[in-house]
């Protein structure tokens, strides 16, 4: 059985990638994994046992509440048809805990609420940067503000290197959706377009699925996301899709000098991050 798994650590905020999340394992026919990670300190005074007695507690309460919140949010959704564990994991660096809970098993995507604010350094924060450069899977980053609407459109941004293997990845995302899929190649300003004609058909073919292709010239001293702001105003995708290279700063690559307000559109989409 294909398993999602999502982030949360009980605040308002991670409550748009649980309801993200939930969607998505409804429409996958998928089990939902609620992982929260969390640390106790120790007081010194405190013998082992009774450290070991309120961890017991603390572990029961937590998982009490974040069951009682899953369901609700779950019933509100129609999505009470999907089953879910919530499982607590003991780490003291939230990102370690979350990449070696992945590592342990085989899921599919992992949902994480990002708190998309309008300065760069706070659309994604540290967390979610560094879980994106380390997860062996798909990272659904949902914006805090996210609210719950129909994946329709989904915008694949690319360089055009191994793109048909690329494609093979994300079509296994947009299928059970029913999403429009556009692929947005950003060429280099000196660089040579590509023919999205026959691509089209080409993909059409071969992979059974309508795909259109775009391709706009990007001036490599720019962020990514200014040079596909124009497509994204224009189509008004409902996620936006990038693969990318774990070896360099997936923020360093992705936002670059970007200006803050020409990315203020991503505060309101989900960014999937697919590992190149």
């Amino acid at each position: 059985m294909e398993k999602i798994i999502v982030t949360t650590d009980q605040s308002v905020n991670s409550r748009s990638a649980i309801r993200f999340a939930l969607n998505l394992a409804k429409v996958r026919k998928a089990d939902l994994v609620v992982l929260n990670v969390y640390h106790n300190l120790k007081p010194f005074s405190w013998k082992e046992e009774e450290f070991e007695v309120y961890e017991q507690h603390f572990i029961a309460k937590i998982k009490a509440e974040l069951n009682s919140l899953i369901k609700q949010i779950a019933r509100y959704m129609d999505c009470s048809d999907v089953n879910f564990e919530v499982i607590m994991t003991n780490n003291l660096d939230v990102t370690d805990g979350i990449i070696q809970f992945i590592e342990k098993g085989r899921y599919s995507y992992l949902c994480i609420s990002t708190r998309g604010a309008g300065l760069i350094a706070r659309i994604f924060g540290t967390q979610t940067s560094q879980v994106i450069a380390r997860s062996k899977i798909p990272v659904i980053c949902v914006p805090s503000a996210y609210r719950r609407r129909k994946i329709r459109r989904v915008l694949y941004a690319t360089d055009m290197n191994n793109y048909k293997s690329e494609l093979l990845q994300l079509l296994d995302f947009v299928r059970p959706l029913g999403a429009q899929l556009s692929m947005v190649h950003i060429a280099e300003v000196d660089g040579q377009k590509v023919d999205g004609t026959y691509i089209e058909k080409s993909i059409r073919k071969k992979l059974n699925y309508k795909v259109s292709v775009f391709s706009r010239k990007w001036d490599a001293s720019r962020a990514i996301l200014q040079g596909i702001r124009e497509e994204v105003l224009r189509n008004k995708p409902s996620a936006i899709v990038f693969f990318t290279h774990q070896s360099r700063s997936f923020l360093d690559k992705l936002l670059l000098s970007a200006n803050a307000a020409e990315l203020s559109f991503y505060s309101k989409i989900p960014i999937i991050s697919f590992k190149k």
